[in-house]
């Protein structure tokens, strides 16, 4: 029982290389006029209508952060901005953005290439000269990698925002005040890094919702079960993630 469970998950874990490898190889394809548009249409998908929960959660993120911290170590203090850069922007956004995503489109993603597999659509791309994994595939992983820094930056610069003016209220000082302070103690490197870590977030959920949605046995009972598998592999991959740039944070310094 144990052998044929790390069979399987090392069969899984060998898919979703190799499906890496080929988004990775293919890339260029991207020019396409035909990849070109479905690529908008993930982004738009994944991102832009992700936007109206992203900005509701990063408001109530940034001010909850804000409070709690000001609360345990006090709002006047440079650790309290510092833990804010860190915890909230590093972190907390990436993260949280990510798992909206995986909420939102990973099921989406599997489901409609599982639906697609069901009536034979791929042949049907073939048959008309289409190459069917770059037209399904390509764009999906790279639309959430794309998407997902986008949207994260979106999160970090809203939950900012919101703390900035929870840490202002808390303490009475002029708003600009306090986003200088902020601005000073912030690391632009971390910055960065925070997107480089979301576009590795976007591209394993994308390529994890692809393998499971196209790799189906071609019955209505594969779209749920490619759709929850989805959902499950995008969640441990984004921790996975996670868990990586934060180990390369703390080696780093």
């Amino acid at each position: 029982m144990n052998a044929f469970a790390n069979s399987r998950v090392g069969g899984t874990l060998s898919a979703y290389l190799l499906l890496a490898w080929f988004a990775g190889s293919r890339h260029r394809e991207l020019h396409r006029p035909l990849l070109h548009d479905q690529l908008q249409r993930q982004i738009y998908a994944a991102g832009v209508t992700a936007l109206p929960v992203v900005a509701v959660l990063a408001m109530l993120t940034g001010a909850t952060v804000v409070t709690q911290l000001a609360a345990l170590v006090g709002a006047d203090s440079d650790l309290t901005q510092r833990m804010v850069f860190l915890g909230l922007f590093f972190e907390l956004a990436p993260l949280l953005t990510a798992l909206v995503v995986v909420a939102r489109s990973s099921a989406g993603i599997a489901s409609e290439l599982a639906v697609m597999h069901l009536h034979d659509e791929f042949t049907t791309l073939r048959r008309l000269g289409v190459p069917a994994a770059d037209y399904l595939l390509l764009p999906r992983v790279f639309g959430l990698v794309i998407a997902l820094p986008a949207v994260t930056a979106c999160f970090q610069a809203i939950a900012i925002g919101s703390g900035w003016l929870a840490t202002a209220l808390l303490e009475g000082r002029p708003l600009a005040e306090t986003a200088g302070r902020f601005l000073d103690l912030a690391d632009p490197w971390l910055a960065l890094l925070s997107l480089v870590k979301s576009a590795v977030m976007g591209a394993a959920v994308g390529i994890i919702a692809c393998h499971h949605g196209s790799s189906g046995k071609g019955s209505t009972q594969a779209i749920s079960d490619a759709a929850i598998q989805a959902v499950g592999g995008g969640l441990i991959a984004v921790f996975v993630v996670d868990v990586a740039f934060a180990t390369l944070i703390y080696a780093l310094r």
